[in-house]
């Protein structure tokens, strides 16, 4: 089969990469600026103490989006799978089977979410004075309803997915966080307090949420809504996978919040302040690696459903290409001039470890080899081991952090990290490479290769 042109999946692999690449990299630049925008002007007219109970009160209901215990992305892969292989009928049967199963655990979550807010004292568990206790349960019922709704989203999302509208899809989802975004800081601007601006968030989601369901419908009308085509046996056959997916978010949290609470008892709460600093300075070139991970995560999915094992190799090769001199990049502009914008950036108050912050630029590098080689895994639902590496790994590495810490300072806390991004890389990758039956030689030249543009893409839209 022609890789340019597959029966149902929308345009090219070229254009698809290109489209993906761009919408997921505009997710990034959306975060930034809500974080740049929203805390001065949160603070300016909410004051410290009120936005402080916001962020308290906003931080409970997001652990919800867990609730659906990773069926979402096993699904869009699965879908996206059989869509390739012509099995429109298996991937409905995906589609409404998962939704069935997100709608059950989600009315059961929100069911004890209410009896929780409505029975515990939780003004006074959270430390809460500017907002009064009937408010409390009346905002957190409504942030748990948005969250779920928040779900709802990402399922549509497998929809788009499945038939090569990943990039539509996710250009909608963006817009709808950008929208949200722009109107809660017009509410605060405008005097409103939380109660009423999470209503607003909740109505916004809701009527995103219904307008992305129907241009998925528009644009893939074979997909519905339904209990119909739902069955168990779908469901048992995604569970594996499903819970094998949930350790990349906790090894995430492990990575990034555990190491927190270890650079705090190990060293204090301004190391604390220094590393964190540091460390989402070096994320810039993070999220260059996870927006080449995302955009051709469908495209791999779509090669593995169609069997076209040649085209699955060249976009593994292509992305980890991309991934080390992008990341190559990145730390080569870090090390130049992250001390200047760290100084810009904090106005002084925080200081820069300058040992510590090079050890975190090699493990950009590092990360790049096995964080973007773990699509190819991810994308065909066959990950349960790299995700239990990945859990094994994050808890490792603060271990190794606690025991380096007290010898090297912070740059302990950067070398455990570049230790464990190594040893991940090494298992990570050769699983891959297993996976596509692909050669070590043949992989490292394409990767050491310096990559130009207009070919890569070129060669990624031949079907030869």
């Amino acid at each position: 089969m022609n890789a340019t042109a597959q029966p149902g999946i929308a345009g090219t692999v070229r254009g698809r990469l290109i489209r993906g690449f761009g919408a997921t990299a505009l997710g990034p630049v959306v975060t930034a600026i809500v974080q740049i925008v929203s805390v001065p002007v949160f603070l300016h007219f909410w004051g410290v103490k009120l936005y402080g109970e916001w962020l308290i009160i906003s931080a409970i209901p997001i652990y919800l989006a867990l609730s659906d215990l990773g069926f979402g992305n096993v699904a869009a892969n699965d879908m996206t799978m059989l869509v390739a292989a012509g099995d429109r009928e298996s991937a409905l049967e995906t589609f409404q089977s998962t939704w069935a199963l997100i709608l059950m655990t989600s009315a059961l979550v929100e069911i004890s979410i209410l009896s929780a807010i409505w029975f515990l004292p939780l003004t006074r568990w959270l430390n809460l004075s500017s907002i009064g206790a009937p408010e409390v349960r009346l905002i957190l019922i409504l942030f748990s309803a948005y969250v779920l709704f928040v779900l709802q989203t990402d399922l549509i999302t497998t929809g788009f997915r499945c038939e090569g509208n990943f990039a539509y899809g996710m250009l909608i989802n963006n817009v709808m966080r950008l929208a949200e975004f722009t109107m809660t800081m017009i509410l605060v601007a405008h005097g409103a307090k939380p109660l009423r601006v999470v209503a607003v968030l909740l109505a916004a989601r809701i009527t995103g949420t219904f307008l992305m369901s129907w241009l998925m419908l528009r644009k893939s009308p074979w997909l519905s809504y339904g209990f119909r085509f739902a069955r168990f046996a779908s469901i048992r056959r995604l569970v594996s996978p499903a819970i094998a997916f949930m350790a990349f978010p906790a090894g995430s949290a492990l990575s990034v919040q555990g190491m927190m609470v270890v650079v705090g008892i190990v060293l204090g709460p301004i190391a604390v302040a220094t590393f964190s600093t540091m460390r989402t300075l070096t994320r810039f070139g993070f999220q260059i690696i996870e927006a080449i991970k995302n955009s051709v995560w469908p495209e791999l999915s779509a090669a593995f459903g169609a069997q076209n094992w040649d085209l699955a190799r060249r976009l593994h090769r292509t992305a980890c290409q991309a991934a080390l001199w992008l990341s190559l990049a990145a730390v080569a502009f870090l090390f130049v001039a992250g001390d200047h914008i760290f100084v810009f950036w904090t106005h002084g108050r925080v200081i820069m470890d300058v040992g510590a912050f090079r050890w975190l630029l090699l493990g950009i590098v590092a990360n790049s080899f096995w964080y973007t080689s773990s699509v190819v895994t991810i994308a065909s639902n066959t990950h349960e081991r790299v995700a239990a590496l990945y859990l094994a790994g994050t808890a490792g590495a603060l271990i190794l952090a606690r025991y380096l810490m007290p010898h090297f300072g912070i740059s302990g806390a950067a070398m455990s990290l570049l230790v464990i991004d190594i040893v991940l890389g090494w298992y990570v990758v050769r699983m891959s490479l297993a996976r596509l039956e692909d050669r070590v030689t043949d992989f490292g030249a394409a990767l050491l290769r310096l990559p130009r543009a207009v070919p890569l893409l070129r060669s990624l839209g031949s079907g030869r």
